[in-house]
């Protein structure tokens, strides 16, 4: 096992994995020229996968996901911040742990890949929204890769708030 820690998010890794956590700034567009600048504010992004991680990929997965084969997975967690917590998207209290194989859908990944399907739980800890993204390299081996990300996530602590292994996972 290795660990990730870093900005409060701590996470335990099982050997051949790979996760990077790091902070990227939030893009403010101004479209009246079409030039991105950054706003000062920035978001904790969670990369961990059951495959080598592609140096250069989006907050969400782009550039990892479409090198998965069917044996893979690859799990976001992503700091909305505090406006977001509580609000309607994000009012499910606590990490959302287990996750269930049968709610995993092709329809869900964030750009639909043959053969893939994904899951996404948006949720509150200690007054941030967060959104967890869980991409599978085969629909069909869900039940095994989806025990493999539950293992992953019970050993997540968001800012000194731990996984509630007794909290049923949120419809």
């Amino acid at each position: 096992m290795s660990t990730l820690s870093y900005e409060g998010v701590t996470v335990e890794l099982p050997p051949g994995w790979d996760g990077a956590i790091r902070r990227m700034p939030i893009p403010a567009r101004d479209l009246s020229v079409g030039a991105e600048a950054e706003t000062g504010e920035s978001h904790v992004v969670v990369h961990a996968a059951n495959f080598p991680l592609p140096p250069e990929r989006g907050d969400f997965g782009s550039g990892a996901v479409e090198i998965m084969r069917s044996q893979h997975l690859l799990m976001v967690i992503f700091d909305y911040g505090p406006d977001a917590a509580g609000t309607a998207l994000f009012r499910y209290e606590g990490i959302p742990v287990p996750l269930d194989p049968e709610t995993f859908d092709p329809n869900m990944m964030q750009r639909p890949l043959p053969l893939q399907s994904g899951l996404q739980r948006f949720f509150t800890v200690n007054g941030r929204g967060y959104c967890l993204y869980v991409a599978l390299g085969s629909h069909r081996n869900r039940h095994a890769l989806v025990e493999q990300a539950n293992e992953v996530l019970r050993t997540l602590d968001l800012d000194g708030n731990p996984v509630d292994r007794g909290v049923p996972t949120p419809p």
